[in-house]
């Protein structure tokens, strides 16, 4: 009988196996900072994702409301729009008028819309009575664009009276962005022109 260890069934040595760990556990590492790295531009992608869809779903909003402003099928002589009555204050606002069911005024729900802009968020009153409230209808909405601090005006008319408006939303992510450490902005805008006659 042969007592000599055959050289096929040789395990590994202590170097061997430390090698080998130490060059598993590199992989290892390099993988994980890969899938964090991914993981924060992933997030970043979706972040901004989310920006521009609030920057254009709250510019939509408004200017849909806008075009339907001046609306008189009564011919009764309805004002279009009011404007901003305090321009040196951080709230934008623009008032709306439009004579939707025809009956020469504008006392029903959505005939008289007070659109602001207040405190990142954009509120909605529906109607002429001031004790109603205020609906919140998107927020985010820093109109900064920049980021220097400054509010940005959202509602920019031509003259007084106005024949056209230009409508300028800035959203802004909620939290800073993981990859740059700022905050994400998107700022998107519409010309409307307003109506004359019918």
């Amino acid at each position: 009988m042969n007592d000599q260890p055959n050289s096929d069934e040789r395990g590994f040595t202590l170097v061997e196996m430390l090698i080998s760990l130490t060059i598993l556990v590199m992989a290892m590492a390099g993988l994980y900072s890969m899938l964090i790295e991914n993981s924060r531009i992933n997030r970043q992608q979706q972040m901004t994702a989310e920006v521009q869809s609030n920057a254009r779903n709250t510019l939509s909003l408004i200017v849909q409301k806008l075009r339907s402003a001046g609306w008189d099928p009564q011919n009764v002589g309805l004002s279009t729009v009011t404007l901003d009555p305090d321009l040196s204050d951080s709230v934008s606002e623009l008032e709306i008028f439009a004579d939707l069911d025809a009956d020469g005024d504008t006392d029903s729900t959505d005939e008289q819309i007070l659109i602001r802009h207040v405190n990142n968020q954009v509120v909605v009153r529906r109607d002429a009575d001031p004790s109603t409230p205020f609906e919140i209808v998107a927020a985010d909405i820093s109109n900064d664009a920049d980021g220097d601090g400054v509010i940005e005006p959202m509602f920019i008319p031509d003259a007084d009276p106005p024949t056209r408006i230009t409508v300028q939303v800035t959203a802004r992510s909620p939290v800073r962005d993981p990859q740059s450490g700022d905050f994400i902005r998107y700022t998107v805008s519409s010309d409307v022109v307003l109506r004359k006659d019918l």
